[in-house]
């Protein structure tokens, strides 16, 4: 959190908080505006988003956007964070997140559209220690799917992938991305798991629509 972000908290600590306002995209933009008003502009200062960036975490199930002394509860199209994979200078590819922070892959699952999931564990400058879980940017979609190897260890056939979307089938066998970690000699081996779109907030644990969430929790209690 920047110094001046915790600067205002002190001086103004109870400044309302701010919903359906700020929406993450699926392809990690930043984006603004009311959803009833059309849709959201992509924001695109560069200051701005890097402001944003900075000042991203996790208050238990939901995601907000620390704005001076005001929480902006995020409205999330998919996951909380979008990667990409990065070239590293030693041939293999980082993990990046749409703040620009990198990350270490813990497990890979595929959902039914064919978008491809990470969970990955946060470095330890995060304010969250609890595991962070991102769609797979759709321009790399393609590049996790080379990665993939068999049980024999061979890269897969063309249509593994949408046979395993498509049906249940066991004779596709459990794709496998090893992965080398940064920060230690041996690869993590993350077997590729399934997962029903709807099912990804309930599984890892987040609210994608806290203007909504929020509402009905104010509503129940009058």
């Amino acid at each position: 959190m920047d110094e001046i972000v915790k600067l205002a908290l002190a001086k103004w600590p109870d400044v309302p908080d701010c919903t359906g306002w700020l929406a993450l995209d699926a392809r990690g933009r930043w984006r603004i505006g009311e959803a009833n008003d059309g849709p959201r502009q992509p924001i695109t200062n560069a200051a701005m988003n890097g402001f944003i960036n900075r000042n991203y975490f996790a208050n238990g199930r939901h995601w907000i956007f620390q704005n001076g002394p005001q929480r902006v509860f995020v409205e999330l199209e998919y996951t909380p964070f979008v990667w990409r994979l990065s070239p590293r200078e030693d041939g293999q590819w980082s993990l990046v997140a749409q703040t620009g922070v990198a990350a270490e892959p813990r497990g890979l699952w595929l959902d039914d559209a064919g978008r491809f999931l990470v969970e990955a564990d946060p470095p330890s400058s995060a304010a969250s220690g609890s595991p962070w879980i991102g769609v797979v940017h759709d321009h790399d979609t393609a590049l996790v799917a080379e990665l993939l190897r068999d049980d024999a260890g061979n890269a897969l056939e063309d249509d593994v992938l949408t046979r395993l979307v498509e049906t249940d089938t066991a004779t596709v066998g459990t794709p496998r991305l090893r992965w080398p970690r940064a920060d230690r000699d041996e690869a993590a081996v993350l077997p590729l798991q399934r997962i029903p779109a709807h099912q990804v907030p309930i599984r890892f644990d987040f609210e994608p629509n806290p203007s909504v969430a929020l509402k009905l929790d104010v509503d129940t209690r009058r």
